[in-house]
């Protein structure tokens, strides 16, 4: 059974149970990377957690201060994908012989560096021993109340903005696994993409703040994946198009450098962490404004739509359909020739 539909069938009734004291929450419906729970008048908390699986998620030769910088970056982002500030986080972790004391030093300097970077703390957590290395994060954020980003509150013509490029961690994790092959400059950079993500903490704030956007996600797990789970929670479809989506110089010459790859893989091989986000047309000159303000690429790659097939039952299925090019003429962009089937929508959780 895969991750969403482990969530949906076993454990969201988990979720949906009242309150049994005065605190107020939100588990919205599991379909978030993010709780809520009421705090004050003005801000509410937001909560995230992700768990890292030795051979899975990350080799122990990778090093024990990368290991540590992506944990922490990665739940970094869930919370910056919401419009929220990170406050504190809880760490829990094995550990086995392999893991001396030089490890744990190294892990330390790549959390401290984070923390000090994010002006983040620990405060607390456990271990246990496995001859699986895991490593848990818990964390915690700040949000003005009521304005958290949100995947159920998309709006039908939406534009759907991206910021920077897409794919330059899929590339990387590819390049590290590739033991053989001789780094260039641009191999440098897209390794770095894999090990570390940049959260858009300021780029979400300002969402929040000029009232600019209620739906986000960062993308960990493929363009595709991710925002098909903005489509499903939303109740909507995304028409994206290919020639829009943006890809780094140094991806291009990746793919170029190696045909094995396409774009397909880029927008579904997931690892990027950079924001997905729904606006309203009318802020597209303020959009701009941010991109320059912020300098970071921000790029429209299509639009929500309406479902409007028919379908009786409550199991209708929404979806993300992908164009070649975006044809002003309706007629001309949906013929078979400007549709690109997709064959993977990105990482899937076992």
């Amino acid at each position: 059974m895969k991750e969403f539909e482990l969530i949906e069938k076993i454990f969201k009734p988990l979720s949906n149970k009242p309150a049994q004291n005065f605190i107020k929450f939100s588990s919205l419906d599991l379909q978030d990377d993010i709780a809520i729970i009421d705090y004050n008048k003005t801000h509410d908390l937001i909560v995230s957690k992700d768990i890292f699986i030795e051979n899975i998620h990350f080799l122990k030769q990778d090093g024990a201060k990368k290991i540590a910088s992506k944990l922490l970056l990665t739940n970094i982002s869930d919370i910056a994908s919401s419009g929220g500030k990170p406050l504190f986080y809880l760490l829990g972790f094995t550990k086995n012989s392999s893991c001396d004391e030089n490890f744990f030093k190294k892990f330390y300097q790549g959390l401290n560096k984070i923390q000090n970077q994010f002006k983040l703390n620990l405060i607390g957590g456990d271990t246990s021993n496995s001859k699986t290395l895991v490593f848990s994060i818990t964390i915690f954020g700040l949000i003005k109340k009521g304005k958290a980003l949100l995947r159920n509150s998309a709006k039908a013509g939406d534009l759907i903005f991206v910021s920077n490029n897409i794919g330059d961690a899929f590339l990387g994790l590819d390049i590290k696994q590739n033991l053989s092959q001789k780094y260039s400059k641009y191999h440098h950079e897209l390794v770095d993409k894999h090990f570390y993500p940049q959260p858009r903490i300021d780029l979400a704030n300002q969402l929040v703040n000029q009232n600019l956007s209620l739906c986000a996600t960062d993308i960990s797990d493929g363009l595709i994946k991710d925002l098909s789970n903005i489509c499903k929670a939303s109740k909507l479809n995304a028409n994206i198009y290919l020639s829009q989506i943006p890809f780094s110089k140094s991806a291009e010459k990746y793919l170029k450098d190696n045909p094995k790859f396409s774009k397909l893989d880029l927008i579904s091989g997931g690892d990027d962490y950079e924001l997905i986000f729904a606006i309203n047309p009318k802020n597209l000159a303020k959009i701009s404004k941010i991109s320059q303000k912020l300098n970071i690429k921000l790029t429209c790659i299509g639009e929500f739509v309406e479902n409007k097939s028919k379908i009786k039952n409550s199991s209708k299925k929404f979806d993300v359909f992908l164009f070649k090019n975006n044809y002003h003429n309706e007629m001309e962009k949906f013929k078979k020739t400007n549709v690109i089937k997709i064959l993977k929508k990105g990482y899937e959780h076992q």
